[in-house]
């Protein structure tokens, strides 16, 4: 049965003056568009629904039909939203194991570093970290009584196997070697060479704070299924990019 309350776009409880008013802009609205068969058809149906709601023995009668309707169906479930619900409190305990990642790379890069003085090179292996054959990159990785870090090819000729290094510093947690210091081998060259892998607290440091900013709003209460799991997946991807720079550069 016809709505005609959400026709004219009045509640149930409308007075008689409104339901007039809400007719005539109605038929304002729509005898500008009679030239459309579906508007003249609207307009008839407008028409009709003033005349039953405009008298009060016939709008009784028909609000005791229209109360005998049965209920509207209700919508079938939205399949993507019931994923979402279903993957959201896994994609909140991902960000919160994210969130603690970040906080154990915050509490590494704050803490004083281990410093090792006179740490011999025991092995030093040629290796590639270039992914384009076009464009060959070549690094070396290097081992000592108690670390292991890898320094780009152009600091080579500066840690020879068998060489004393002056100074290898290293966080206190991950072991991340951030720097090393080896005797200059001509004059007025630097003494600190900057290795691979200390550049997630040096150059690419604000990947970790973008990474918490993330998982952070993943875990604040009140926040739906889809945007915990959004903030989950895109908190993941920086994760993996995180530890390539940590384990890669």
């Amino acid at each position: 049965m016809q709505d005609y309350y959400r026709l004219l776009g009045v509640p149930v409880t409308a007075s008689p003056l409104e339901i007039e008013r809400a007719y005539q802009q109605q038929k304002a609205r729509l005898s500008r568009r009679t030239a459309d068969p579906a508007m003249k058809a609207r307009l008839q149906e407008v028409h009709t629904g003033y005349e039953i709601l405009g008298n009060p023995g016939r709008r009784l009668a028909y609000n005791v039909l229209l109360a005998q309707e049965p209920p509207p169906p209700a919508p079938p479930p939205d399949a993507l939203q019931l994923m979402l619900a279903r993957y959201a409190p896994a994609a909140r305990w991902l960000n919160a194991a994210l969130v603690a990642f970040c906080l154990l790379l915050a509490l590494d890069w704050a803490l004083p570093p281990r410093e090792f003085a006179g740490e011999v090179v025991l092995v030093r292996r040629i290796v590639s970290v270039s992914s384009s054959a076009s464009d060959p990159q070549m690094a070396y990785d290097v081992t000592t009584p108690r670390t292991a870090f890898r320094v780009p090819s152009r600091f080579g000729h500066r840690v020879r196997k068998g060489q004393r290094l002056t100074a290898v510093s290293q966080t206190p947690l991950l072991g991340v070697v951030r720097r090393i210091s080896a005797p200059p081998t001509v004059p007025g060259e630097a003494s600190v060479i900057k290795v691979s892998g200390g550049n997630i607290y040096g150059s690419f440091g604000l990947l970790p704070v973008v990474l918490f900013v993330v998982a952070v709003l993943g875990l604040l209460p009140g926040r739906s299924p889809e945007m915990r799991v959004n903030t989950a997946v895109v908190a993941f991807l920086l994760a993996v990019v995180a530890l390539v720079v940590l384990v890669w550069f």
